[in-house]
């Protein structure tokens, strides 16, 4: 950004044209006491005489335009931003228990379409931390809440279904989600839920954990994944390799409508299609918006010796033209 110390130093412009009316004036007063009139009409009438009579002038107007832009000390500034967040914390729990494998989210399982609607909201919050935590029968936290985003995509994407896994602990996964986020200072911080059963073991239940999300001011937004009724789910048979199956998987809605109204976030959301999960997670990241304040200031750079070289060359350039190329012509 260009800027002037001293803009009114700018009007001393208006010397310019005055300054074209003065040598305008000379100039005919000088045509009428010349004597050798129609000498100087010969010199000053083709091309070359046109341009030495207007050299010197112009020359002059160019080197007192940059005498006064100088003395108007311009300096050019650098923008810097200072920004201010109150920023998210997100912790996102993810169901690794064997009902993941189900493929009613055609192209992807549902741990598949997870996985990918999660790593979306992951690279499109650049400013807030995230965590990740997976849980079947057991929970594990894969990464911490950090800003690495690219770390937190790593082990998003290494997510595997644990077929070995005899329950799904959905209360664990929370409570490891609500420990995470225990000793942040956030402004807002939030769990994201993703499961598609129902909890069947662990030694914390979902509502004992969500009364611990709420005491921490933890808002929770449960996710039940899955289609209603029987899906295909791969079995492995050992004469026919992999086939599948019609299974029918209990999705408990009503504990993850307590766990959303017990934290805030009113109901839990129902996704049975990848087109769904992505909406609903959509909607989140609307409603989890981060808070900025930008300030900008500038660092300034101090330019007015550019215009001071530029007019000393000038002058230069006059001083020599007048001694090696054309003798001073009457003003």
């Amino acid at each position: 950004m260009l800027k002037f110390a001293k803009p009114w130093m700018l009007t001393a412009l208006l010397v310019i044209p005055l300054y074209w009316l003065i040598w305008r004036q000379r100039q005919r007063r000088h045509q009428l006491r010349l004597p050798f009139s129609r000498l100087r009409e010969v010199m000053l009438s083709g091309t070359e005489g046109r341009f030495w009579k207007y050299f010197y002038p112009v020359l002059r107007s160019l080197i007192l335009i940059l005498l006064i832009l100088a003395l108007a000390q311009p300096r050019w500034g650098k923008g810097v931003r200072d920004t201010q967040q109150e920023g998210v914390d997100i912790v996102l729990a993810v169901d690794i228990s064997g009902s993941m494998l189900a493929v009613d989210f055609i192209p992807e399982n549902r741990l598949g379409a997870a996985k990918e609607v999660a790593a979306k909201m992951v690279r499109n919050r650049p400013n807030d931390r995230f965590a990740l935590v997976a849980f079947s029968e057991y929970a594990l936290t894969q990464s911490p809440l950090t800003l690495d985003h690219q770390a937190v995509l790593d082990q998003i994407k290494r997510l595997e279904v644990n077929e070995e896994a005899s329950g799904t602990a959905i209360g664990m996964g929370l409570a490891k989600a609500v420990a995470r986020l225990r000793s942040s200072h956030a402004k807002s911080k939030i769990v994201i839920l993703i499961t598609d059963g129902a909890n069947n073991t662990g030694e914390i239940d979902p509502i004992s954990a969500a009364n611990m999300a709420r005491a921490y001011g933890i808002r929770v937004y449960p996710i039940g994944v899955g289609s209603t009724g029987l899906v295909d789910f791969p079995f492995d048979d050992p004469f026919l390799g992999r086939v599948y199956r019609k299974v029918l998987f209990d999705l408990d809605m009503k504990t993850l409508d307590r766990i959303a109204a017990l934290t805030g976030t009113g109901s839990a959301a129902l996704a049975s299609s990848a087109n769904q999960l992505q909406d609903i997670m959509d909607q989140i990241d609307d409603l989890e918006k981060t808070q900025y304040q930008l300030r900008l200031h500038y660092l300034w750079s101090e330019k007015f010796m550019i215009p001071l070289w530029i007019a000393f060359a000038l002058l230069l350039l006059e001083l020599l033209s007048r001694v090696y190329f054309k003798p001073i012509l009457p003003e």
